[in-house]
């Protein structure tokens, strides 16, 4: 019988031996990072993502159970946080919670939890990796009426009445042009659309423009010129007597006209005819009494330096000026009168303000600063026999008499 001969088994060098422990080991280690990774990731199925934010507010590693006492413990502040409305190039600051505005906190959880479960493993991988910053915003819940009424009551704020260019004239009759201001209305209606669209989410400007209708002023920038009295004249009158009246009531007419540079003033114009309405007749005479207030124009205008284009004398010496300073107006009803007119030689506007003061009738020329060229003017009345009269204009350059030249001479009729 033949022996068996067993053939012995092969044995592992100690090299193979650590060779296998340490491949062991790194396989190992890889299953365990694979698992460690696995868990980590798959956590955030059920918790907030890192550095993930609700508004200004970090939420990161919340359990989704306890996302809704994280909100509640910022929710007022949120409510009570300032949000920018613009309107008319204005800025009002008002809350959500003024707005009658809550936040709707099933929303915002449901978008947040949505959106994680939604990422693979892979994406939630990438994510963690990445570490960027992620942003959710707020859901609210409101009443439409409520904001409504929040711009009803905004609306009396914000609302502006037009206001056109004007003269303002102080308690001195000092007189300062005033810039037109727009008038402003808030539109309800169309505001409340971009209200709730940036409640919605729908706006990511971060802030509200509120929607309103502009009522452009007018304004003449050329009246910002006028900013200095460059003449004025006075007359004297009883007030007490019933011829005060159509002195009073020319001047009104007159008040606030405006003569453009190159322009010519007319009395008539303005201040007639002299039976319109206001005027009183007195004796023969219609309107009797506004000639002393075209003459307290006619001085002024010669204080002025300016063109006298059209003027007539008494028949008789007026008591209140020096011989052959006087204009005379009339008119009757089939359109004949006598007018008084001079003619802006200025570069800039001129605004005439009439006013009496007890029993004095003020006539004040504004204009430029710059309207005179440094020049000013005095008038002189030289008699010429019984009933004449020569008037000169005396000129000044920044106070230095420069020259007299003639105005007019005039021969009355009768004493």
């Amino acid at each position: 019988m033949k022996k068996m001969s067993i053939k012995r088994g092969y044995r592992l060098t100690k090299r193979e031996i650590v060779i296998l422990i340490l491949l062991g080991a790194a396989i190992l280690c890889f299953i365990l990072v694979l698992l460690y990774y696995y868990v980590q990731v798959y956590s955030y199925y059920s918790r907030v993502l890192p550095n993930t934010y609700l508004g200004n507010y970090l939420i990161s590693d919340v359990s989704f159970e306890d996302l809704e006492s994280v909100i509640s413990s910022f929710e007022d502040k949120v409510l009570d946080e300032k949000n920018t409305f613009r309107c008319n190039n204005k800025e009002y600051l008002y809350s959500y919670r003024e707005l009658g505005v809550e936040i709707d906190k099933d929303k915002i959880i449901d978008s947040i939890t949505n959106y994680q479960t939604a990422l693979d493993w892979q994406e939630l991988n990438r994510i963690l990796d990445d570490n960027t910053r992620y942003t959710f915003h707020y859901f609210f819940v409101y009443d439409k009426e409520k904001i409504r009424e929040f711009l009803n009551t905004l609306k009396s704020v914000v609302d502006v009445t037009r206001v056109d260019g004007h003269f303002s004239i102080g308690e001195d009759h000092s007189l300062q042009y005033v810039s037109g201001v727009n008038g402003y209305s808030l539109n309800i209606d169309s505001s409340l659309d971009s209200i709730l669209s940036y409640l919605d989410g729908k706006n990511q400007k971060g802030f509200v423009e509120l929607d309103g209708t502009i009522d452009q002023a007018s304004s003449n920038e050329s009246y910002q010129s006028i900013d200095t009295k460059v003449s004025s004249f006075t007359t004297k009158f009883n007030p007490y007597i019933s011829r005060a009246n159509n002195l009073r009531v020319g001047l009104d007419y007159i008040d606030g006209v405006i003569v453009p540079p190159g322009e010519v003033f007319s009395f008539y114009k303005y201040a007639g005819p002299y039976n319109k309405k206001g005027y009183v007749f007195y004796y023969e005479y219609v309107g009797n009494g506004v000639c002393q207030i075209a003459t307290t124009v006619y001085n002024a205008a010669l204080l002025g330096g300016l063109e006298i284009v059209k003027r007539s004398p008494h028949s008789a010496k007026s008591p209140y000026v020096p011989g052959g300073l006087d204009a005379t107006v009339a008119s009757s009803s089939n359109g004949w009168n006598i007018d008084f007119q001079f003619k802006n030689t200025y570069s800039y506007p001129i605004y005439i303000s009439a006013y009496a003061v007890g029993g004095e009738a003020h006539v004040d020329f504004w204009s430029n600063k710059d309207a005179l060229g440094g020049k000013t003017y005095s008038t002189e009345s030289v008699q010429i026999g019984k009933r004449g009269y020569t008037t000169y204009l005396h000129t000044y350059q920044n106070g230095v008499w420069i020259r007299r030249d003639k105005i007019a001479t005039t021969w009355y009729s009768k004493d």
